[in-house]
C-alpha cells in the first residue's frame, strides 16, 4: 500500500472493510514485527478457512484506533480489527461468531472471541455473548500469541453446533418460546 494511500486512509476513514489480503496489518499493528504479524494473518486465515461455506470473508479495521484513543465512548472499547461471522439467521433467531482486536480503558490490547445469539429473556436484552473468550497482550503474552490463542478457540466454535438453541442452553439462557400454537388436548365423550 502506498503512502499516499496509507495517509488518505488514515485522514479520511473511521472504518473500512474487505477480505484478509486487504487489511494494512504493517499499518494497524507496527509495533509487530514481521513475523508477528504473519503469524496474526495465518490464525486469521484459519478463521476465514471455518466459516460457513459459500460466505465472503469480510474483516472491518479503523484506523482512527491505531493509536489508543484518550476515551471509551459509551463503555464500548475501541476496535483496530474486527470479523464477524453469521451462522444462522431464521425466522427471528441468530446467531453469530466476531473476533476483534481492542484497547482497554488501560491501554492494553486485548483479544475477543465470542459467540452472539438472539435473547429471548422475558426483558429482552438485544444479545448475549456465550462463550466469550478474552486474552490480554501484555508483558507475558504478546498480541500475536494472543491473536492465535482466541483464533484456536474461535475456530473450535465455528466447527460446532450452529443452532442458537444449542448456545443458549450451553450458557444457560431462556430458550425462544415455541411458535407453534399450544397442543389440543382431545377428550373422548
Amino acid at each position: 500500500m502506498s503512502k499516499a494511500v496509507q495517509g488518505i486512509m488514515l485522514d479520511c476513514m473511521t472504518m473500512m472493510c474487505g477480505p484478509l489480503d486487504g487489511v494494512p496489518m504493517e499499518v494497524l499493528f507496527r509495533h509487530l514485527d514481521a513475523p508477528g504479524r504473519q503469524r496474526m494473518l495465518r490464525a486469521a486465515a484459519a478463521v476465514d478457512a471455518a466459516r460457513p461455506t459459500g460466505q465472503v470473508p469480510q474483516w472491518q479495521w479503523f484506523p482512527d484506533h491505531i493509536e489508543r484513543p484518550d476515551v471509551h465512548i459509551d463503555g464500548a472499547a475501541p476496535e483496530i480489527l474486527l470479523s464477524e461471522i453469521s451462522l444462522y439467521d431464521e425466522g427471528g433467531d441468530w446467531l453469530e461468531a466476531a473476533i476483534d482486536v481492542e484497547w482497554t480503558p488501560s491501554g492494553r490490547l486485548n483479544v475477543c472471541a465470542t459467540m452472539g445469539m438472539a435473547c429471548w429473556c422475558p426483558e429482552d436484552h438485544g444479545i448475549h455473548y456465550a462463550p466469550s473468550l478474552i486474552v490480554s497482550a501484555d508483558d507475558t503474552t504478546s498480541l500475536d500469541e494472543a491473536f492465535e490463542v482466541v483464533t484456536h478457540h474461535l475456530v473450535d466454535w465455528l466447527g460446532g453446533s450452529r443452532d442458537p438453541a444449542h448456545w443458549r442452553a450451553r450458557a444457560k439462557l431462556p430458550q425462544r418460546a415455541s411458535l407453534a400454537p399450544p397442543a389440543v388436548e382431545e377428550r373422548s365423550v
